[in-house]
């Protein structure tokens, strides 16, 4: 008896020390739905290229193969790309689970809803898949394509979940979960490429009509108006009552969601923004397409420090554990500086433009770039 004990508890004891840890999600595509673009897990470096997934190949005549942001959940990756194609990948080996796909590109990134992943297609819907089997669950139809992240909203009453989501039908949509039946619906001024940022009971987002739109996240009325003058390619943050944004009058911005005052704007080069800012402490991180990543002192707008890098970045920063933020840039570089004093601490040559945002799912980095590559890195020892 005690030797099959003892068996038994060394197989059981084998087994433990053999087993994946159960990996971190990474359920937005900013890291939360304020879209503050920031991660408890501190990187070890140097990271270590774990595996890559071709997710699709070069058509005649296109220059870049854009991929979207991807999210995790329950050790499976979840992204789209530009020929249609959406993939679920074990996170930990990089094998396919499943794929769909649609007829239109697959731009910005899911978000899960209950059993379900939730995502917008340039085709003009908004699909939700079941997670695990990739069975379609519904699809709504906007008119025109969608280019904006999903985020999910919880009703703290009623526990329901509610999709949010922009379409180039100059409209935000609130849709139920589990139905994808329309609760509400706002228009705009024009085209909403960005994901909209939840937080403090409000939704607010950017669009080309160079306006912040603030809307009770419940009802969808509208709250206010804030312009920016300029075009907001992507999703705003929102911190302790203050919203973040970046655009294309070559300006990061600081304004109260209470009421549009406007606190700070810092910007000295006639350089557009495209990524969106991260938030973390008293800073605002986020690169430019002046070669330069920048970071803000929350409180004045003044710089605190700059990284040039050798050319644009579009890839909204992740600030892993308050002391590195990690992004990708056109050069074809994976950046990680120390928050501190914009030092690198590494980098790695992907050689392609790296566009997307990282995600960050316990040990793993994952970040896809316009060869049509999802790279994925582990976390050093």
């Amino acid at each position: 008896m005690r030797t099959l004990l003892f068996l038994y508890l060394s197989l059981f004891t084998a087994a433990m020390l053999h087993a994946q840890p159960q990996s971190a999600d990474w359920p937005d595509s900013r890291g939360n739905a304020a879209m503050t673009g920031t991660s408890p897990v501190e990187l070890k470096f140097p990271l270590e290229l774990a595996w890559q997934f071709k997710l699709m190949d070069k058509p005649k005549g296109q220059a870049e193969m854009l991929v979207s942001s991807a999210v995790v959940r329950s050790g499976k990756v979840y992204t789209g790309c530009k020929d249609g194609k959406f993939f679920c990948l074990d996170l930990v080996t990089g094998k396919e689970v499943w794929k769909t796909e649609a007829k239109g590109a697959f731009d910005g990134a899911a978000a899960f809803a209950g059993e379900l992943v939730v995502v917008g297609c340039q085709d003009g819907f908004v699909y939700a898949w079941n997670a695990d089997t990739g069975k379609e669950a519904w699809k709504f139809e906007t008119q025109a394509e969608i280019h904006a992240a999903a985020n999910v909203w919880t009703n703290p009453e009623t526990k329901a979940q509610k999709i949010i989501i922009g379409s180039y039908d100059y409209s935000i949509y609130c849709l139920d979960a589990k139905t994808g039946a329309k609760d509400w619906a706002a228009e705009t001024g024009y085209y909403i490429n960005g994901g909209s940022a939840v937080g403090e009971g409000k939704v607010v987002f950017g669009g080309c009509d160079s306006v912040l739109h603030v809307h009770d996240v419940n009802t969808g009325k509208e709250e206010r108006q804030i312009e920016v003058g300029a075009y907001i390619g992507n999703n705003v943050a929102i911190a302790d009552g203050v919203i973040y944004v970046s655009h294309y009058g070559n300006r990061v911005g600081a304004y109260k969601i209470a009421d549009g005052t406007k606190l700070w704007e810092y910007g000295e080069r006639d350089f557009e923004y495209y990524a969106a800012p991260a938030i973390w402490d008293k800073g605002v991180y986020v690169g430019g397409r002046d070669k330069r990543f920048h970071a803000i002192d929350r409180v004045t707008g003044a710089q605190l420090w700059e990284f040039r890098a050798r050319d644009r970045i579009d890839s909204s920063a992740v600030i892993c554990a308050g002391k590195v933020a990690i992004f990708g840039c056109d050069d074809g570089y994976l950046y990680a500086l120390d928050i501190k004093d914009g030092k690198e601490v590494w980098h790695n040559e992907l050689g392609a433009p790296v566009k997307t945002s990282p995600a960050i799912a316990g040990d793993y980095i994952i970040v896809g770039a316009d060869d049509g590559v999802l790279y994925v890195f582990k976390n050093g020892k």
